[in-house]
């Protein structure tokens, strides 16, 4: 006659493989929490450099579209060549900020009405290069005002972590209405081969490196100015 159950045997085979599975994951549980709680201070403090970067950016940029006396809807952000750069080089993301974060090291107290550059090299990083309308500035040939000489440009470090930048762009410029719009990213300012006009991206991707491991951070960038109390003006 068969008899429903498990035997005596059987049971005990049964506790004896489940203690063996719960041990192993208790063990593996207790590998795992000492390899976090001994991880290196430094993984710490490059996480927090990364961090501090992106919202560090995110801040900057901000105040950029807030400050100001232009109207909302007016350009925060566009592209331009510092004093010195190769025209034939690709232009930088630039703003302007009426009073510059303390970063900025002005001889004469806070940077006030200054104007700022985006500027990434691959041995130093990430830099803000910078100027303020209170140095001795000239007109150039696009009629912007900058310093004399490239030797009274300013430069504030960033981050020596930082890689690479990648700009991404959604959608092809010269798109239709009605077109389907995709995201892409570069890895230069895009230009309008046609036009000759570079575009300004969307988004900017950070890239941070240390040791074998890699962070990234993407930074919105607000091309038109937000009013300051959140109402659009009428336009006149």
């Amino acid at each position: 006659m068969k008899k429903d159950g498990f035997s005596m045997v059987e049971m005990l085979l049964a506790l004896a493989i489940g203690g063996l599975l719960l041990v192993g994951a208790v063990s593996l549980l207790v590998t795992i929490s000492q390899a976090w709680a001994n991880r290196p201070a430094t993984r710490d403090a490059f996480d927090a450099h990364v961090n501090g970067v992106a919202n560090f950016l995110h801040a900057t940029l901000e105040e950029a579209s807030l400050q100001g006396s232009s109207r909302a809807g007016a350009q925060v952000i566009d592209l331009q060549r510092p004093v010195g750069f190769s025209a034939s080089g690709a232009p930088l993301i630039h703003f302007y900020l009426r009073e510059a974060p303390p970063l900025f090291v002005w001889p004469k107290g806070v940077a006030t009405r200054v104007h700022t550059y985006l500027y990434f090299d691959e041995r130093e990083g990430l830099s803000f290069l910078w100027f303020s309308e209170l140095q001795e500035l000239e007109k150039n040939d696009q009629g912007f005002m900058e310093p004399e000489d490239e030797d009274e440009l300013r430069m504030t470090p960033v981050s020596t972590f930082c890689s690479k930048v990648f700009y991404c762009y959604y959608g092809d410029e010269d798109a239709k209405e009605g077109e389907i719009k995709e995201w892409e990213i570069e890895d230069e300012i895009e230009e309008n081969i046609q036009s000759g006009k570079y575009r300004i991206p969307a988004f900017i991707k950070l890239v941070f490196n240390w040791e074998e491991e890699n962070l990234e951070r993407t930074i919105t960038l607000a091309i038109e100015r937000l009013s300051p109390t959140g109402v659009e003006e009428e336009p006149f």
